[in-house]
This record gives C-alpha cells, sequence and structure tokens, in this order.
C-alpha cells in the first residue's frame, strides 16, 4: 500500500511519508528501522549539513542525505468538516 500514489510505503496510522532533507527533520519524525518506527526524540547539526538523530530505544543515527520520514498529521490546521464514516 502506498501513500497518494508516490511509491511511499503506509507508516503507522495517523501520519504521513515523506522524502525529507535533514534540515526539515524535526523532533517526534519518526524513522523506520527494519519495519519498526522510532520518533526522533533529540537531534543536533553534524558536519556538512548532516544531523545526529537520538531515539529512546535505539543508538543514534547519521542522517546526511534525504531520508524517508513519518510525521503526525495535524488535523487542526486542516480547514474545513471532519467527517466520520462506519461501514463500507
Amino acid at each position: 500500500m502506498t501513500e497518494a500514489g508516490q511509491g511511499i510505503p503506509a507508516g503507522p496510522l495517523g501520519t504521513v511519508g515523506e522524502i525529507r532533507h535533514p534540515s526539515r527533520l524535526t523532533i517526534g519524525d519518526m524513522i523506520p528501522f527494519d519495519g519498526v518506527y522510532y520518533a526522533i526524540e533529540d537531534m543536533c547539526t553534524a558536519r556538512a549539513g548532516a544531523k545526529v538523530l537520538r531515539f529512546r530505544d535505539r543508538e543514534p543515527y547519521i542522517v546526511d542525505a534525504p531520508v524517508l520520514a513519518y510525521r503526525r498529521l495535524d488535523f487542526a490546521s486542516m480547514p474545513g468538516v471532519v467527517r466520520y464514516r462506519r461501514g463500507g
């Protein structure tokens, strides 16, 4: 299953996946490792625009190129009416 036909695999519910440059990553973004999604707990800048990402239950990860990241949807910023539908 892909999101919006972009070839990006679907992530955790309530998130949207996107290939992000290290400068566009934020605390709370989720990075997949072997099918497990880890939320970024902390980060700092490294050499040449790279970032060192820190997670709760995983060793730090250095990102120096665009990476697949999942960000939670912010429903409060979406204009319009949210409608719920049950069934098929």
